[in-house]
């Protein structure tokens, strides 16, 4: 039969202009509207906590004389954010006028994208912000002057060994707030990808 039931099914789902049916396509694309919308939420609330931490920092290191450092931290905290910030408009920009299958592809793949991006920034950058952090913090001390007095072998020895240190523990710390944080929205994003590609096979 031309149009039985087996032949429409597979025919909608390889035509797919979405998903095939239009209510499968109606319910997938309001579950990832859904999903995306929770998650984008969660990273605007995420990097919005960076703004009263920053200006803790800075309250919490001039208390105790530090104000350069406090001033420092927070200028690091507030570049993040506004880095978070810039990130979380290309998110914005995509887009659900294609499939809900397309939007949520290119929508893992962006956020695979920052994963990777904030892993080789902390892992790069936070071993320099702490080292600068540590000269700050003793500048003119004892403690500093005698460190500069060792041998360069010694120096860089030891530069290096606290920026693997803290290159290991920054890409550790961020991993596993990622998986805290995000996990169950990329699960459940990993999921309906995999519904989907099953429907479409």
């Amino acid at each position: 039969m031309e149009n039985s039931i087996e032949t429409i099914w597979t025919k909608g789902f390889l035509k797919e202009e979405t998903l095939a049916a239009p209510r499968i396509n109606n319910l997938y694309q309001k579950k990832s509207k859904l999903l995306i919308e929770k998650l984008k939420r969660t990273y605007r609330i995420d990097n919005r906590s960076i703004i009263p931490l920053a200006i803790l920092s800075i309250i919490g290191f001039s208390a105790v004389g530090q104000f350069f450092l406090g001033l420092y931290v927070m200028a690091l905290m507030l570049g993040m954010f506004l880095l978070n910030k810039k990130k979380l408009a290309s998110l914005e920009r995509i887009s659900i006028d294609t499939t809900s299958y397309e939007y949520l592809l290119k929508y893992r793949e962006m956020f695979l994208q920052l994963k990777r991006f904030y892993t080789g920034l902390l892992g790069f950058g936070l071993p320099i912000a702490a080292i600068i952090g540590y000269i700050i913090f003793f500048w003119n001390s004892p403690a500093l002057n005698g460190f500069l007095q060792l041998k360069v072998i010694y120096i860089i020895g030891l530069l290096l060994g606290l920026s693997l240190f803290l290159s290991a523990l920054g890409v550790t710390a961020y991993r596993l707030s990622l998986k805290l944080i995000y996990g169950g929205f990329i699960q459940k994003l990993d999921e309906m990808i995999a519904d989907m590609n099953e429907l479409r096979n």
